[in-house]
């Protein structure tokens, strides 16, 4: 009898071994009544959206197609920001990559956003934001910053750069952080937000 061929042993263990491993956790899905459910935390406790958002940023854009731009790999996530048990702290949810199946023009990217948090350790958890990247160097886009599209009083954005912006929907300002602090960069009008 011939003793397996060396290659083949070593093909057989690898797949063996990756199916043994139940491979990585599921990070995002959808429930039983469709919606996107992100799990949490991947992030926090922060004290701040001033230092939880650039942390996210480093996480994020270490994800594939993060800052691959427009072109076809390219890939925008997105998130949740949020508190829970009642208390101050912040943390970020995993991501998510579902995308729209619309084309948007420039090959830009998106991503449907994700209505609920699954954390093991909260008894009760409270939505402060929606967070998004882009894989372009750009600022929020029209579709940002329609009122049919948001669900949170903020939305969380940066870029490859790590350029975060936060959009306040109630008191229609954009703001960039900039030395540990989110600076007003302007104010959105009702032609802007759709309404």
């Amino acid at each position: 009898m011939n003793a397996p061929h060396p290659p083949l042993v070593l093909l057989a263990s690898l797949l063996l071994g990756g199916c043994a491993g139940g491979g990585a956790p599921t990070t995002f899905w959808r429930d039983d009544q469709g919606r996107i459910v992100v799990a949490g935390p991947m992030l926090g406790p922060h004290d701040s959206l001033t230092t939880l958002a650039p942390a996210l940023c480093e996480a994020i854009r270490q994800r594939p197609g993060a800052t691959a731009g427009n072109r076809r790999e390219g890939q925008e996530y997105c998130g949740l920001i949020y508190q829970r048990n009642h208390e101050p702290a912040f943390f970020a949810s995993h991501p998510a990559s579902i995308s729209s199946p619309r084309l948007l023009p420039g090959g830009r990217k998106s991503c449907s956003l994700p209505s609920v948090v699954s954390d093991p350790e909260a008894q009760d958890v409270r939505i402060h934001a929606d967070y998004h990247s882009h894989p372009s160097i750009t600022t929020f886009s029209n579709e940002d910053l329609q009122a049919a599209r948001q669900r949170y009083y903020f939305r969380v954005m940066f870029n490859p750069i790590c350029e975060v912006y936060l959009y306040d929907f109630q008191e229609r300002t954009v703001y960039e952080l900039k030395d540990g602090a989110f600076k007003p960069s302007r104010r959105i009008t009702d032609d802007r937000r759709g309404e």
